[in-house]
């Protein structure tokens, strides 16, 4: 496959070339379908080594090296649909490529305390990722 990026008539601004499915293999749903947007992702590989995997592969691991981002964030920096880059970190980590890192939502059991109040660590969490914004 040929690099998929092309700049376009507007400058810095680079536009796809390749249509989604074709970059999934003509997969719409990951093999876990339950990965939400929220979840971090962590490299395990380094993109600059690896040989055979897609531009879009690449550059996922490029993003994840040195810092968690979640799905939605290389979702936004690669400008890929959120449901293709969802097929591609499960096939990256399948390959043990990443590590896919998902805490419990509002909705879980885990997250609530005795009472059924949220529980203390995940209004940490929030508290936390407010003031890191």
């Amino acid at each position: 496959m040929t690099d998929s990026m092309a700049t376009s008539e507007h400058g810095d601004e680079e536009a796809y070339t390749v249509r989604p499915y074709a970059v999934t293999g003509g997969r719409v749903s990951a093999a876990s379908t339950g990965l939400p947007m929220e979840a971090l992702v962590e490299a395990l590989s380094d993109y600059q080594t690896l040989r055979g995997l897609t531009p879009e592969k690449k550059k996922i691991l490029q993003l994840a090296a040195g810092q968690y981002q979640s799905v939605a964030e290389l979702s936004a920096h690669t400008r890929l649909p959120l449901g293709v880059v969802r097929v591609l970190v499960t096939d990256l980590a399948d390959q043990n490529h990443l590590k896919i890192h998902t805490g419990g939502t509002a909705s879980d059991a885990t997250t609530h305390d005795e009472s059924g109040g949220l529980s203390l660590s995940l209004l940490e969490s929030v508290l936390d990722g407010i003031a890191a914004l």
